[in-house]
């Protein structure tokens, strides 16, 4: 058995090939390339994030982002559907789809990848195609990265859960939903810890 993970350099993929069982072999894909890898199952963590608003972004930036967070993924669904008929897919979105964000571009990008995950019809009974939207992410590139640490700390305080999620407790979800629960499937659930 194999599974083909995007965004490898990501911490949510480095904590989900913790959970692999033995003889699963994780191997990475680049959507939308030509030698993207077939397998079994498949994980999409990749995203691009810019400290930039919409409006600050050059076209060729929102374009890149459009790209990135949106096309690439469903349009590397769309191929894997029609290519496996027991193909199990779970997306990382974000609850930026949701809430806004810094980068506008993102949220919108999110925002089409939720509905996407929504509305595509799969191709048979075997097929899975789920995704989960988790909050701001402690321990992601995404969030250390960032330079608004005072921003963050209030955020983080103000939240019910008086903390951000864990890559780790994201890559359990995923590893949970496909491995062991194929039903859960055309739906996108929420890790936001009670944040209304």
């Amino acid at each position: 058995m194999t599974i083909c993970i995007t965004g490898w350099r990501s911490k949510i993929a480095e904590e989900f090939c913790a959970l692999l069982p033995p003889g699963e072999d994780a191997i990475w894909g680049k959507p939308c390339e030509p030698d993207f890898p077939t397998a079994d199952r498949y994980l999409f963590c990749h995203g691009l994030l810019r400290p930039k608003s919409m409006e600050d972004q050059t076209q060729e930036e929102r374009d890149e982002g459009w790209l990135v967070n949106f096309i690439s993924t469903a349009t590397q669904c769309d191929w894997i559907i029609r290519a496996n008929p027991a193909a199990r897919i779970c997306i990382i979105g974000s609850e930026s789809a949701y809430r806004d964000s810094y980068d506008g571009t993102y949220a919108v990008a999110k925002q089409a990848l939720h509905s996407y995950v929504g509305s595509r019809k799969l191709r048979s009974p075997g097929q899975q195609l789920v995704a989960i939207s988790p909050g701001i992410i402690a321990d992601c590139g995404m969030t250390t990265r960032r330079t608004d640490t005072a921003n963050l700390a209030r955020r983080r305080d103000e939240h019910p859960m008086g903390r951000f999620i864990a890559a780790s407790e994201i890559a359990l979800l995923a590893h949970h939903l496909l491995y062991h629960q194929p039903y859960v499937s055309g739906t996108v659930i929420r890790m936001h810890g009670g944040l209304k």
